[in-house]
Protein backbone atom coordinates (compact mmCIF):
# COMPACT_ATOMS: atom_id res chain seq x y z
CA UNK A 1 0.00 0.00 0.00
CA UNK A 2 1.31 3.37 -1.10
CA UNK A 3 1.02 6.26 1.21
CA UNK A 4 3.16 8.79 -0.40
CA UNK A 5 1.81 11.92 -2.09
CA UNK A 6 3.42 11.88 -5.53
CA UNK A 7 2.59 16.20 -6.29
CA UNK A 8 3.54 19.36 -5.68
CA UNK A 9 1.59 19.89 -2.73
CA UNK A 10 2.50 16.94 -0.55
CA UNK A 11 5.11 18.94 1.58
CA UNK A 12 2.03 21.06 3.16
CA UNK A 13 -0.26 18.32 4.04
CA UNK A 14 -0.07 16.74 7.45
CA UNK A 15 -0.93 12.92 6.28
CA UNK A 16 -0.33 11.46 3.18
CA UNK A 17 -3.32 10.47 0.83
CA UNK A 18 -4.53 7.17 -0.76
CA UNK A 19 -6.75 6.99 -4.11
CA UNK A 20 -9.62 5.14 -3.82
CA UNK A 21 -13.36 4.63 -4.97
CA UNK A 22 -15.11 4.45 -2.49
CA UNK A 23 -19.25 5.02 -2.30
CA UNK A 24 -20.43 8.01 0.37
CA UNK A 25 -23.45 10.08 1.09
CA UNK A 26 -22.63 13.42 2.75
CA UNK A 27 -24.87 15.04 4.94
CA UNK A 28 -25.59 18.61 5.14
CA UNK A 29 -28.69 20.17 7.16
CA UNK A 30 -31.55 17.60 6.40
CA UNK A 31 -29.90 17.40 2.38
CA UNK A 32 -28.10 13.71 2.02
CA UNK A 33 -26.39 13.56 -1.21
CA UNK A 34 -23.96 10.76 -2.82
CA UNK A 35 -20.43 11.00 -3.59
CA UNK A 36 -17.61 9.13 -5.02
CA UNK A 37 -14.40 9.57 -2.03
CA UNK A 38 -11.45 10.31 -4.86
CA UNK A 39 -8.98 9.95 -2.25
CA UNK A 40 -8.32 9.54 1.61
CA UNK A 41 -6.18 10.18 4.21
CA UNK A 42 -6.04 9.58 8.23
CA UNK A 43 -6.99 13.35 8.40
CA UNK A 44 -9.63 13.90 5.85
CA UNK A 45 -10.88 12.84 2.41
CA UNK A 46 -11.92 14.18 -1.39
CA UNK A 47 -15.29 13.79 -2.94
CA UNK A 48 -16.77 14.01 -6.17
CA UNK A 49 -19.88 15.41 -5.58
CA UNK A 50 -20.82 19.19 -5.80
CA UNK A 51 -22.32 20.49 -2.47
CA UNK A 52 -24.02 24.10 -1.90
CA UNK A 53 -21.76 26.92 -1.86
CA UNK A 54 -22.64 27.33 1.81
CA UNK A 55 -22.29 24.21 3.00
CA UNK A 56 -19.14 24.40 5.71
CA UNK A 57 -19.81 20.92 7.45
CA UNK A 58 -20.71 17.73 6.51
CA UNK A 59 -21.47 14.30 8.16
CA UNK A 60 -20.15 11.57 6.01
CA UNK A 61 -21.06 7.88 5.41
CA UNK A 62 -17.78 6.48 3.68
CA UNK A 63 -18.45 2.71 2.11
CA UNK A 64 -15.45 0.79 3.72
CA UNK A 65 -14.50 -2.30 2.16
CA UNK A 66 -15.67 -5.69 3.72
CA UNK A 67 -19.12 -3.38 4.32
CA UNK A 68 -18.53 -1.33 7.08
CA UNK A 69 -18.94 2.55 6.88
CA UNK A 70 -16.99 5.44 8.32
CA UNK A 71 -19.21 8.10 9.85
CA UNK A 72 -17.32 11.08 10.42
CA UNK A 73 -18.10 14.96 11.09
CA UNK A 74 -15.63 17.07 9.35
CA UNK A 75 -15.15 20.68 7.92
CA UNK A 76 -15.02 21.55 4.16
CA UNK A 77 -11.23 23.06 3.57
CA UNK A 78 -11.28 23.56 -0.28
CA UNK A 79 -13.76 22.93 -3.42
CA UNK A 80 -12.58 22.02 -6.98
CA UNK A 81 -14.79 24.00 -9.81
CA UNK A 82 -14.58 20.91 -12.73
CA UNK A 83 -15.22 18.47 -12.00
CA UNK A 84 -16.74 19.83 -8.72
CA UNK A 85 -15.41 18.26 -6.05
CA UNK A 86 -14.97 19.20 -2.05
CA UNK A 87 -11.76 17.84 0.54
CA UNK A 88 -12.81 17.55 4.04
CA UNK A 89 -11.38 17.81 7.22
CA UNK A 90 -12.11 14.86 9.71
CA UNK A 91 -13.03 16.71 13.26
CA UNK A 92 -15.37 13.89 14.69
CA UNK A 93 -15.31 9.96 14.19
CA UNK A 94 -19.04 9.30 15.01
CA UNK A 95 -19.16 5.25 15.24
CA UNK A 96 -21.94 4.58 17.89
CA UNK A 97 -23.63 7.66 18.24
CA UNK A 98 -27.14 7.52 17.86
CA UNK A 99 -28.57 8.71 14.52
CA UNK A 100 -30.44 11.76 16.32
CA UNK A 101 -27.56 13.09 17.55
CA UNK A 102 -25.21 13.01 14.07
CA UNK A 103 -28.12 14.92 12.74
CA UNK A 104 -27.46 18.18 13.90
CA UNK A 105 -24.39 18.46 13.40
CA UNK A 106 -24.12 19.24 9.61
CA UNK A 107 -24.78 22.72 9.03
Amino acid sequence: MDWLDHDEHAHRRKFSRRPVQLPAKLRVGSVEVSAMTENISPGGAFFNVALPPAATEVVASIGLPHGRDLLVHAKGRWRRQTPPGVGIEFETFLQGLPESETRSLAR
